[in-house]
């Protein structure tokens, strides 16, 4: 017999900042159903690829989820 546990899903609202250099240049907001805010930032760091924001011309690019 297998128990089985239900898991919760939660909406989250994660803020993904752009940044070139380590400035700040912009930010998209998404909002994720996941179960624990791990997940819901890896999420929206995963669907931040499809931002306009996310541009190779842009130098030193990098990004951080911001929990809003």
């Amino acid at each position: 017999m297998h128990a089985s546990a239900q898991v919760e899903m939660q909406t989250f609202t994660v803020a993904v900042e752009f940044c070139s250099g380590g400035q700040p240049y912009a930010t998209d907001t998404y909002t994720v159903e996941a179960t624990d805010w791990y997940r819901a930032q890896r999420d929206a760091l995963e669907m931040s690829v499809s931002s306009p924001y996310d541009n190779s011309r842009i130098p030193d690019l990098s990004r951080r989820a911001i929990m809003r």
